[in-house]
Formats: C-alpha cells, structure tokens, sequence
C-alpha cells in the first residue's frame, strides 16, 4: 500500500478493504490482523467458515472500523449442506455484533443465491462504503 499510496496527491483520508465470498470474510479477518482499514465490505461472505463467527467474537479488532456493509443473498442458506446452511446466520450474528460495538454497520439481503447478481452487489457494498 505505501507504494499505491505515492501516487496519491495526499495521504488518504480512509482505506478500505471489500470483497466477494472468501474475499468478504478475508475482509473481515483482515480488520483483527491489521490497523490499516477503518471501513470493510463483505458481499456474500463466505461466514459459514467453522469457527469463523466465534473467531471473530473472541478476537478484538487491531482498530474498530468506521463502518462494515453485509450483503447475502436470500437463498445462499437454502442448502442440504449444514456447513454452508449457517452462512445467513452467522452473517446476521456477527452483524449484530459490530452492531452493539455503535458500528455504522447494514445487513442488504438481495433476492438469489450466491451466484446471482455477485458484481452488481459488490457494486453496492463498495458504493455504500464510499458514501459515509
């Protein structure tokens, strides 16, 4: 980032850290591992991860972030799969956890499953991360 960032004008006023599926729970992670990011998207995170919610219920955050948006589609926790059917729960929990930290934090659950519409939601997380 030190290089990315010498082709700035100026330092930036926030960084940011967003991604899709393992890329939005890489996200998440990447928030108790480091200090850099004060804002974070998770569009259709992969939160069914075992172990994962409680990772990130017992592990404080390097710096609490400015504000976090979840995204899920509706049917991503429609599965035989009991791995995977706990993704929706798990969202919504640790939601509700940031929540209760006074996190500017959303939960958008979109109509499909996890492969519908993937660009257009991590549009809107990244859109609504820009907008705070």
């Amino acid at each position: 980032m030190p290089e990315a960032e010498k082709e700035l004008p100026g330092p930036p006023a926030w960084r940011g850290i967003a991604g899709y599926s393992l890329a939005g729970l890489f996200a998440l992670y990447a928030i108790c591992q480091t200090d850099v990011f004060s804002r974070v998207g998770c569009m259709s995170g992969s939160l069914w991860f075992p172990g994962f919610k409680e990772y990130v219920f017992s592990h404080e955050p390097k710096r609490w972030a400015d504000c976090i948006y979840f995204s899920l589609g509706d049917r991503e926790a429609k599965t035989r799969n009991p791995v995977l059917k706990t993704v929706q729960e798990n969202t919504e929990a640790i939601h509700a956890h940031f929540l209760a930290q006074g996190i500017d934090t959303v939960f958008q659950l979109n109509p499909g499953n996890h492969f519908v519409q993937g660009i257009e939601r991590t549009v809107a997380g990244i859109r609504w991360l820009l907008g705070r």
